[in-house]
């Protein structure tokens, strides 16, 4: 009974969570691909089983009719946290893996060893390619997830928050850093989702070749003129004018960069055979 619950649950989310996107100036994001970002945060006991369990559930997800893309990542600095990327052709596909046994099992047998809630957030694409197109990760690949949460009066012009109230505002500054980066040496994949059911919510998905390439990005002139200029202040001055000045932030959290490194799944599905039930 629990089972069919979970799958009724996980349909019923799927049908009632995608649908076209209409942005505050009228941009009409569609819903397909269907885009989700997951972030799994386990004990730190549990962390060996929770990568194999994530192993076996990645490779089981890519094999579906209607995957485009399932990355399982895992936190540089704190090997207990987790993100799935997933890519699927539209909602319809998306919530038969939702509903699907192994999805429900792989959500049963990880519940034990959460700290946090399963946090699924579902996405548009604001600004990215067809997953087709977008290269696949090795062991010495970087991937960057930022979450960005924007005050919804500073996504469009006019942004009293920025100097220039004109503009670029909020949107225009993160998918102009997009378009930038993507120039950058070693770059693999700058991508801008926004969240379907709170638009002013988004994920940044970065890709580089190493380590080195992601630190060289970091000191870029035009990456350090966008933080400034997202907290409100002149490109390139770094400082508030006035020290007892707050800054005056366009989003509503910091620009919390995390880096992880892609799970490999080359040995195959691993059996997890200890996972309390």
């Amino acid at each position: 009974m629990h089972k069919i619950l979970i799958g009724m649950l996980s349909i019923m989310w799927a049908a009632n969570t995608y649908a076209d996107v209409t942005l505050a100036d009228g941009t009409i994001l569609k819903d397909s691909p269907a885009l989700i970002v997951t972030y799994i945060e386990v004990l730190s006991n549990s962390v060996k089983v929770a990568e194999a369990l994530i192993k076996e559930h990645t490779a089981t997800s890519k094999g579906e009719a209607g995957n485009l893309r399932f990355e399982a990542l895992q936190r540089i600095s704190r090997s207990n946290h987790f993100v799935l990327l997933e890519a699927w052709a539209g909602r319809n596909s998306r919530a038969a893996h939702a509903a699907s046994a192994h999805t429900i099992s792989f959500r049963e047998k990880l519940q034990p060893m959460l700290y946090a809630p399963y946090d699924e957030r579902p996405h548009v694409a604001l600004l990215a390619p067809s997953p087709q197109y977008i290269p696949d990760g090795n062991v010495s690949t970087v991937y960057v997830i930022t979450h960005a949460d924007l005050i919804p009066p500073e996504q469009f012009a006019p942004c009293n928050r920025r100097p220039d109230p004109n503009g670029p505002c909020g949107n225009d500054l993160i998918t102009n850093m997009a378009k930038l980066s993507r120039g950058h040496d070693g770059n693999l994949r700058y991508d801008v989702l926004t969240q379907s059911n709170r638009p002013n919510h988004m994920t940044v998905v970065e890709m580089w070749e190493d380590a080195n390439a992601q630190a060289a990005h970091q000191s870029q002139p035009g990456k350090k003129a966008f933080r400034d200029e997202l907290a409100g202040i002149e490109a390139d001055s770094g400082v508030n004018p006035d020290p007892q000045f707050v800054l005056n932030m366009m989003t509503g959290s910091l620009w919390d960069e995390r880096l992880f490194r892609l799970i490999s799944l080359e040995a195959g599905p691993a059996r997890v055979e200890h996972v309390q039930r």
